[in-house]
């Protein structure tokens, strides 16, 4: 054969294998993401002309969304195809964004948050979920380290093409990026295989008793693994801390710390700076944690997850109450780190516990539990920073996230890993035995 034959079909090879797709997804998702997100908030304020209220208000539509649409979609993603829902998903988030950017009006943002934040809901957890049953459970745990490795580095890039776009127009990089967020949709309804995937056995009455079979299974799981109830509950208290940290750090850098203008970088700017410097150095953090540790050790991963969690609380307590602009960013970027060493652990960790017919509905499940916590935790929050003051708000943040730690010490002391089989569940008008998936 020859060899430029040979080349094209090795990479047509290639372009299916799933640890690729699954990479290229990851990496794609994070630089589009990240080229919108750069400029968002900037965006809505002097392109939208938002007012505070309308931003929460934007902000409460969003969290809602995710909040309301996360278990539904969890569950059609492990009824009917898991490839489907992340290529449905990409789409949608890709149009919300081209409808933001397009049309800068209070009721189309809304309207915007709804349709990306159902497509968020979507595809996140059956993306897991999908690579999870195409490699493995070892494998995956694995895989979702190398993808915030290269996902960290995406972002960085996504947010210096970010702003630099939006030197030129402040809407072009989120009409821009949602594009290419639609464009990755259909790539990866080319590419994605799903020879892995086992549906819920579809019973006689339709598609609603099959869906109904699935949230049951699901429950079943969580009462038989007490451990997935506790790593649910972390989830939350990891939601109660995160949204004042989201919504007030640039907010404590401009009117606590203070922000030089010399080089004549304006804020926007001096955030991207912040930002990718964090990402920088998660890269190199997520290096060592796939290098040095055992994802199959119940006990080390939650002590990993235990000092991740009691790093990120302290840092924020020294960001909270720092003057100087250095140490300011240096508590904020260790904090961000923990943050993205927690992620990918935590999932390969909840993972393990997890039966494969109702994986992506246990996944959906924890992406619920998080916008809970923002849902609850930002208002409270938020009543602190306007009543006090900034610094007490991101103090209150750090003290909410101080109660996953009892819970990772709980954590320790249960079973890791999935039952070896799980009581049948029965559905209407017949039993249904749910598989085991694949072994820990």
């Amino acid at each position: 054969m020859p060899a430029g034959r040979r080349e094209v079909l090795q990479l047509a090879v290639r372009s299916k294998d799933p640890t690729f797709v699954y990479l290229v997804m990851q990496v794609g998702g994070s630089l589009f993401f990240a080229m919108v997100a750069a400029t968002n908030l900037v965006y809505q304020v002097e392109v939208a002309h938002f007012d505070a209220l309308q931003l929460l208000l934007v902000g409460t539509v969003l969290e809602l969304t995710c909040f309301v649409f996360q278990v539904p979609t969890g569950l059609l993603a492990d009824a009917f195809s898991r490839r489907w829902a992340v290529v449905v998903g990409y789409a949608l988030v890709g149009s919300g964004f081209v409808l933001e950017g397009l049309v800068p009006h209070f009721i189309a943002i809304a309207i915007a948050q709804v349709i990306w934040g159902s497509g968020a809901t979507l595809s996140g957890g059956a993306d897991d979920a999908w690579i999870t049953d195409e490699v493995g459970d070892e494998r995956a745990g694995r895989l979702f380290l190398q993808a915030s490795q290269y996902s960290s580095a995406a972002g960085f890039v996504g947010i210096l093409v970010g702003v630099g776009l939006a030197s030129i127009r402040l809407n072009l990089p989120i009409v821009l990026g949602g594009g290419l967020l639609a464009l990755l949709g259909v790539y990866l309804l080319f590419a994605m295989t799903e020879a892995g995937f086992k549906a819920i056995p579809r019973p006689v009455e339709g598609n609603l008793a099959r869906l109904a079979s699935g949230a049951r299974s699901s429950l079943a799981s969580v009462r038989s693994r007490p451990v997935i109830m506790t790593i649910l509950a972390i989830t939350i208290v990891w939601g109660l801390s995160g949204e004042g940290i989201d919504r007030l750090n640039q907010i404590h850098f401009i009117k606590d710390v203070g922000l030089p203008t010399f080089a004549g970088l304006p804020p926007v700017l001096w955030f991207g700076v912040i930002g990718g410097g964090s990402m920088l150095i998660g890269v190199a953090t997520t290096q060592i944690i796939r290098l040095r540790l055992d994802l199959a050790n119940h006990n080390l991963v939650t002590r990993s997850l235990f000092a991740f969690t009691a790093a990120r609380a302290l840092m924020l307590v020294g960001f909270a109450l720092a003057t100087n602009l250095a140490l300011a960013i240096g508590f904020l970027w260790v904090a961000s780190v923990m943050g993205q060493a927690f992620g990918p652990v935590q999932r390969a960790w909840l993972n393990r516990s997890l039966d494969s017919s109702n994986r992506a509905t246990l996944f959906s499940v924890d992406g619920q539990a998080d916008a809970l916590g923002q849902i609850v935790g930002g208002p409270i929050v938020g009543v602190i920073g306007s009543g006090v003051s900034i610094r007490a708000a991101l103090l209150s943040s750090a003290a909410l996230l101080g109660l996953a730690l009892p819970l990772l010490a709980k954590a320790l002391g249960q079973a890791s890993g999935r039952p070896p089989a799980l009581q049948p569940v029965h559905a209407v008008g017949e039993n249904l035995t749910m598989p085991s998936g694949p072994s820990s």
